[in-house]
């Protein structure tokens, strides 16, 4: 039985790496253009921001708190801050970065949303290698670790529906950034910054309360996975849905006509 858990645990964690696959190829067949250019920029803005959003969550805590440990509403408070804090620097960040590019107005929402994906499929990856090295090692029988001892020792319900509320929890991060990478592309469209703000709030308050929950009833509990799992589950479709509507209503850049090439025989 310790192997087939660990090939359902690797099993999972493939599933984990690529199902955003499946979501950027709805948008495509939306007439979303796929560009890997945009993708790698998301990456690198998600790299680029996330450092001092981390160092200014970091000097504020030593500030406020020193070296005692928050009270459970200050913990609560706090984590509001720090979702607060790295949402303006991601935001901001692609906001700067399409601004800087200086992309013509008819790519600016397909532009932005592949670059909300870059930064969906980088955040959290490494959650799924380390599912997939957790399940090769049970399926050679190693329970060394904590971790795995608590895997190999796990109801099959829990086991399962934790594997499903983490690919839910992915595709819903991936739909939401993009969404989010929208909301931005649309602040330059229509030179609002409320568009860029939208963004920030919804990016703090899904970062927020899926950190409030792990903390409040722990992220391997029964009654936390059925909580994400809706709670997932509603942002993945409602994003999904909107940008499906987005991607279709957008307007298309004109296509380069071909030259129609002299008939041979012909002067």
């Amino acid at each position: 039985m310790l192997i087939l858990r660990g090939l359902i645990i690797a099993l999972g964690g493939f599933v984990f790496i690529f199902l955003p696959g499946a979501f950027i190829s709805i948008l495509a067949r939306r007439n979303l253009r796929f560009e890997t250019n945009l993708l790698l920029w998301g990456m690198g803005v998600l790299v680029v921001t996330l450092f001092p959003a981390i160092f200014m969550t970091s000097l504020l805590r030593m500030m406020i708190f020193g070296e005692r440990a928050p009270e459970a509403g200050m913990l609560y408070a706090f984590l509001f801050l720090g979702s607060l804090l790295a949402a303006i620097f991601l935001e901001g960040g692609k906001y700067l970065l399409l601004r800087w590019r200086q992309i013509p107005t008819a790519k600016l929402l397909g532009n932005g949303i592949m670059l909300g994906i870059g930064v969906g499929l980088l955040t959290n990856v490494y959650q799924g290698f380390s599912m997939i090295g957790a399940g090769f090692r049970l399926v050679l029988g190693d329970t060394s670790t904590p971790d795995l001892a608590k895997i190999a020792s796990q109801a099959w319900f829990d086991l399962i529906l934790g594997l499903i509320t983490l690919n839910v929890y992915r595709i819903a991060l991936v739909a939401v950034s993009a969404a989010l990478g929208g909301l931005v592309a649309h602040a330059l469209i229509n030179g609002r910054l409320r568009w860029l703000w939208l963004a920030v709030l919804i990016n703090t308050v899904s970062a927020w309360s899926y950190s409030a929950i792990g903390q409040a009833l722990g992220n391997d509990s029964l009654v936390a996975n059925v909580i994400v799992l809706l709670y997932q589950g509603a942002l993945a479709v409602l994003a999904i849905f909107w940008l499906m509507r987005q991607v279709s209503d957008a307007p298309h850049p004109p296509e380069k006509k071909r030259a129609s090439k002299p008939m041979e025989g012909k002067p």
